[in-house]
């Protein structure tokens, strides 16, 4: 199997549909990775507390970090995939923890922790046993929880290593014996966000009074198991740190995390509680949905002025005639009637098959270099409007 393909499998969505699976053989064998994996990432192991299933994100930190997020100022802000579990404030705490000190330990320069935190000496076993077990297609099967987590993190390994996996009909002890020499072989260099440590700028002390806001990718439980992929914005003092594409797993008591991007900039939400931030985050939301729709209606306008341009038509002379109600102040009415003239009717149209029930459209101005309209423009019904081109 050839790295591209390996790479091809880490770009693929993993499954949402769970069945269970039979728990991982204890057998180990014998190899220099292994017993390095009796030690090397204990900080990583965690334990239950009494009142949540989420483990301790007290693990060991580089020298000088300090992490003590507040779980009240920690809020999803989205969620990208419908019908996706949520998790609790706790396990937010959790995962949100786990990927500041993945950072903190990639800014630092600590190899040691960071490779802890990638935990991929706890997978070596199980996804070896269940890759020469069941030959698992993620775009077909359905997998647990732990299946998930290590099917990911299994050829993660692979890929950051010098090893490619054996074939596929190999027996569970030759997946092993191959899986601990691509241990042996990790390459961190490799590892997005190790790759760019030294553009990371320091966050420094995360305290109860920082704010972190969750894009929700992906989060599946099953019992004690847990998978999640997220975007993190964390706002500290005059500092906005966005961690993108964060993926994390809590399974069988360990953890394992990896960050694919980070970037920095000023605090646009200093000064604002968090009330205030969810509301400004509210408002920005909805003037991006209007001006998305806005682009909707622009290019839905492209394409019927294209085609009457292709009949030899006037354009100015159609988008006054074929479009009275995108022209008046109030807008076409997407979620009113059909309504007659031809432009006014394909625009309607139009929308509803880009998935745009109400709200209402417009147009405005004519830029005869163009020989087109100079702007869309979408009203939502909680009164929003948004255009497009918007302004640079």
């Amino acid at each position: 199997m050839t790295k591209k393909i390996i790479a091809a499998m880490l770009a693929l969505t993993m499954c949402t549909s769970l069945a269970g699976c039979e728990k991982a053989s204890e057998k180990k064998d014998s190899s220099s990775a292994k017993d390095k994996a009796n030690t090397a990432s204990a900080d990583t192991d965690t334990t239950n507390d009494e009142n949540t299933q989420a483990p301790d994100s007290n693990t060991s930190d580089s020298e000088d970090t300090t992490v003590e997020l507040n779980k009240d100022n920690i809020f999803i802000n989205d969620v990208y995939v419908n019908n996706t579990d949520t998790p609790t404030n706790d396990e937010l705490l959790t995962f949100a923890t786990l990927a500041i000190k993945q950072y903190n330990a990639a800014q630092k320069n600590d190899s040691e922790k960071y490779t802890q935190m990638l935990a991929f000496d706890k997978v070596v076993e199980p996804f070896s046993e269940m890759i020469a077990e069941r030959h698992i297609d993620p775009e077909t099967d359905k997998m647990s929880v732990k299946d998930m987590a290590m099917y990911r993190w299994g050829y993660a390994l692979y890929f950051w290593s010098d090893v490619d996996p054996t074939d596929d009909d190999a027996g569970t002890e030759e997946f092993k014996k191959r899986t601990y020499l691509a241990l042996d072989g990790l390459n961190i260099d490799k590892t997005p966000l190790w790759e760019t440590r030294k553009d990371l700028v320091p966050m420094g002390e995360v305290n109860a009074d920082t704010i972190a806001y969750i894009d929700l990718q992906q989060f599946v439980r099953e019992e004690d198991d847990m998978y999640i992929n997220f975007d993190m914005t964390l706002l500290n003092g005059n500092d906005m740190f966005k961690l993108g594409s964060i993926e994390a797993w809590y399974i069988d008591g360990s953890s394992g995390v990896m960050i694919f991007s980070a970037e920095h900039s000023d605090n646009e939400y200093a000064g604002m509680t968090i009330d205030e931030i969810k509301q400004k985050i509210g408002e920005k939301k909805a003037l991006n949905n209007s001006i998305e729709a806005a682009s909707s209606v622009y290019f839905i306008m492209a394409e019927y002025c294209a085609d009457r341009d292709a009949e030899g038509k006037n354009i100015k002379k159609i988008l006054e005639s074929d479009f009275p109600m995108c022209n008046s102040g109030e807008g076409l009415d997407i979620a009113g009637d059909e309504p007659k003239a031809e432009g006014d009717k394909y625009v309607y149209n139009e929308m509803h098959e880009y998935g745009y029930t109400d709200g209402k459209a417009s147009i405005s101005g004519y830029d005869k270099d163009l020989d087109f309209i100079e702007k869309a423009g979408y009203t939502s019904t909680d009164g929003v409007t948004g255009y497009y081109p918007t302004e640079e």
